[in-house]
């Protein structure tokens, strides 16, 4: 039987199965559905837990000697395997077919995978796991589900969101649902039970991240408010900030205004170019601001102006002045004011 995760404690709430195959490429929802299983274990008066990892203190021979022998104080116990390459070999394969052929009602077996590809998923001890076994796969999320599974967790924390604050969460962590999953725990510990996470109180909570600072410097430019760009990017050198992060972020941005402002170009709307791009209502305003001041050809520009320190930040190229001279320019130039970026822009 496959699962996704979200479907799992359902299934712990009626019964334990004899075995559990955890994998996916999204780890943290792996991890927290093998932390679901061992929760509703304990609740069965389990307390006997053997965690062994292939190449580290995992001996096949060693695992089945497990299953045979029960502990003197324990009537169940849990054997967990953690399989970082998604693979047991040969020998760990016959293992594995060797204890689901048991019927072991005295060991509940769980299996740790990360990724795990279509041909892996093929072998022969994988599918007689699937068809004996609660096989829990934790796809990816998709990128546009991100916002609401941040808005399903901060309620499952007891608190509600403004509107836009989620999807804004989701640009800043880029699809990290760990990333995601680390703020939202320090924003509930944070706020009251009930209490609604605003934008400002989500400014405020990740105010002192250089990676996040990054992207305070590119709404301020985007804004159009030099001052404040100005003080960031001090702030981001004086704290060792890589200038290759200040250099990407303003790239990534570069990149979907140059398409924002193609479409516009070739004759779309606007409003429903902004819609299209998904671009949340709390930066509606300043994106497009930056789009009226600026061209596509700006854009364009830019962008190769960026590659172009990229190449020299890397040792590649050679050119007077610091990494952080040539982004006081580029904030500057995207806030508006009429600058030149260097000899090539």
């Amino acid at each position: 039987m496959r699962l996704p995760p979200a479907a799992l404690v359902l299934r712990l709430e009626k019964q334990l199965d004899q075995a559990y195959l955890f994998f996916g490429s999204e780890m943290l929802l792996v991890e927290e559905a093998s932390d679901q299983l061992r929760q509703a274990a304990r609740m069965r008066g389990i307390d006997e837990f053997i965690r062994l990892t292939a190449g580290i203190d995992l001996d096949w021979q060693g695992f089945l000697e497990h299953t045979r022998s029960i502990g003197m104080f324990s009537t169940r116990r849990v054997i967990e395997i953690r399989l970082p390459t998604g693979k047991p070999g040969a020998e760990g394969s016959k293992a594995l077919l060797s204890f689901v052929e048991q019927d072991n009602k005295d060991v509940i077996l769980v299996l740790l995978l990360g990724q795990t590809d279509k041909r892996a998923q093929t072998a022969e001890w994988f599918k007689e796991m699937e068809k004996r076994s609660t096989v829990v796969e934790a796809k990816a999320v998709a990128p546009k589900k991100i916002p609401r599974w941040i808005e399903e967790r901060l309620s499952s924390r007891g608190l509600r969101v403004e509107p836009g604050v989620a999807d804004k969460l989701a640009f800043y962590v880029e699809g990290n649902l760990l990333a995601a999953a680390q703020e939202i725990e320090k924003l509930s510990l944070l706020l009251d039970n009930g209490e609604i996470l605003t934008d400002e109180l989500l400014e405020k909570s990740i105010f002192d991240q250089a990676r996040f600072n990054v992207y305070q410097l590119i709404d301020s430019c985007l804004q159009g408010v030099p001052s404040r760009a100005l003080q960031i990017l001090t702030n981001l050198e004086r704290n060792g900030t890589e200038p290759i992060l200040v250099i990407w972020a303003f790239a990534r941005e570069t990149r979907a205004m140059l398409e924002m402002a193609m479409e516009i170009h070739n004759g779309q709307l606007m409003q429903a170019v902004l819609r299209q791009h998904r671009v949340w209502s709390t930066r509606l305003t300043f994106v497009r601001q930056a789009l009226e001041r600026h061209s596509e050809g700006y854009w364009r520009d830019l962008l190769a102006r960026l590659s172009e320190l990229d190449q020299i930040t890397k040792g590649r190229r050679v050119e007077v002045g610091s990494s952080w001279d040539q982004l006081e320019r580029v904030a500057l130039s995207v806030c508006g004011i009429n600058i030149k970026l260097s000899p090539t822009f």
